[in-house]
């Protein structure tokens, strides 16, 4: 039977999986060895880089590629720890870089307010003298000759304990980013664009900041795209490297765990290992953030929990993406080795998929549409198709093949003598002459589209060019809102 038949495909892609995940787990044990067990190597313990993770195998490699990485955790002078020390003795211990860790009664009393005051703790401050003594310790080790040997007692117990003073401070400067990338109450100024957004340092007070600045928390994290919370961070921690201030933050999302939304799902087939349900329409697949929900994902997470509880961790695995007004089949995963494998096969090509649209036009038959993509520089987020006379480097090889189901050429004869269609253009139709479609002279249609390549909004730029364009589409198709309300 078919359901048989797809339980021996499923337990074919999670076997694909599992020894996928062996040679994970290999890789992962080579680069250990590799770490710790070369020959001639004196250390027995490894050397990390607390910023970014990578592993060297002798402690001088460190201190030089640290003093590129992540030069504020080796240096005894930084405005970079001047800051992120001002903003960490302001907030409770109880803040840590994934959030606030409050008690029942604290949420209790924090409850309906969206900022909560801060109450300052004293702390122990940094001391410039093992500041200082750790920096002179780095410097010796950068400058330390490739064939000098190894270290004696001394020097790797010194070496050991300046790592240890710069994870404490990558500690402290992951949860200063963290308060200013997530939880200040500047980033509700960020996303509310009514609101001139404060700046939470002012240049001549950092030389007594420590007195004058005063902390709230929001109690929950605002939506805000990554790259804005990224300028945030570097506006008020001035790290050295932009892509470090990335690896950071996208660490921290990660974290996270999702919103479980409370609307149930259309369940077309679920099994111990995959999940296919229907996507209503005007509904993102995923959430555009971890903290905000409103998603498909969003309302399979609490799906699961319903299922298993809320203690199971449900978290489903999104091996391809509709459109937020495309409604149809989605496929997720409960488990990761399964996810890989579909995911593959879903970016190879080897999964068939077909779409149904109503457009405009009198297509043949049969057609094919075979043009570039790309993105389209003087929008957000449209594409375009790319012209043959100038070839980019962003352009993207695309193609699609369409069926026409069914026609309607006299659409006007059939819409009643009380029912006026009133016809509008897209915001970035194609047309030379869209005279006949505006006039609804040239009928609808029905088509079929089976997309050979994955591209964004690949079906509605190829119909939009080939002269069909969808009904409902806002951005390259053409709008009736008496036929229909969305593409």
């Amino acid at each position: 039977s078919s359901s048989s038949s797809s339980r021996k495909k499923v337990l074919c892609f999670v076997s694909k999986g599992l020894h996928e995940d062996d040679r994970e787990k290999e890789k992962e044990v080579r680069m250990k060895d590799r770490g710790t067990d070369d020959a001639g190597a004196d250390e027995s313990t490894p050397w990390l880089c607390p910023a970014c993770f990578q592993r060297v195998r002798l402690p001088e490699r460190l201190a030089r590629h640290m003093y590129k990485c992540c030069p504020e955790l080796v240096t005894c002078n930084s405005v970079q720890m001047d800051r992120a020390n001002v903003i960490c003795k302001k907030l409770p211990a109880n803040f840590t870089e994934n959030g606030m860790k409050t008690t029942q009664h604290e949420e209790e009393q924090g409850a309906g307010t969206s900022a909560v005051q801060v109450q300052v703790e004293e702390k122990e401050e940094e001391s410039s003298f093992d500041a200082k003594r750790h920096e002179a310790t780095w410097q010796e080790l950068r400058a330390r000759p490739k064939a000098a040997g190894a270290l004696s007692e001394k020097e790797r117990r010194a070496a050991e304990e300046a790592l240890d003073f710069a994870v404490e401070r990558e500690r402290r400067i992951r949860k200063a980013a963290a308060f200013v990338a997530f939880y200040s109450p500047r980033i509700a100024d960020v996303a509310d664009e009514k609101k001139e957004p404060k700046r939470l340092f002012e240049t001549s007070l950092m030389d007594d900041v420590s007195e004058e600045i005063e902390l709230k928390l929001l109690a929950d994290p605002v939506t805000l795209p990554l790259h804005e919370r990224e300028k945030l961070v570097q506006e008020h921690l001035k790290l050295a490297s932009s892509d470090r201030v990335h690896k950071l933050l996208k660490k921290r999302i990660k974290s996270e765990p999702l919103v479980a939304d409370s609307e149930g799902v259309e369940v077309i087939y679920e099994d111990d290992v995959c999940l296919c349900v229907n996507k209503p329409p005007l509904l993102r697949t995923a959430p555009r953030h971890r903290f905000e929900g409103k998603s498909l994902v969003n309302r399979i997470v609490g799906y699961i929990q319903k299922q298993k509880g809320a203690a199971a961790g449900a978290k489903p695995y999104v091996l391809h993406r509709l459109d937020m007004d495309t409604s149809g089949v989605v496929l997720m995963s409960k488990q990761k080795e399964l996810a890989a494998v579909v995911s593959l096969q879903f970016r190879e090509r080897r999964v068939k998929k077909y779409y149904l649209a109503i457009c405009c036009g009198n297509p043949p038959d049969t057609f094919v549409v075979d043009d570039a993509l790309e993105r389209d520089m003087d929008h957000e987020i449209a594409m375009k198709v790319s012209k043959p006379s100038e070839p980019s480097d962003a352009s993207k090889p695309s193609k699609t093949l369409f069926v026409t189901i069914a026609r309607n050429q006299e659409l006007n004869a059939n819409a009643g003598e009380g029912l006026k269609l009133n016809w509008q253009l897209s915001e970035l139709h194609p047309f030379s002459d869209p005279s006949g479609l505006k006039a609804g002279k040239s009928g609808t249609c029905l088509v079929c589209a089976m997309p050979l390549t994955g591209r964004t909004h690949q079906i509605r730029v190829h119909l939009a060019h080939a002269g069909y364009p969808i009904i409902g589409d806002p951005l390259y198709g053409m709008l009736c809102g008496e036929l229909m309300e969305r593409q």
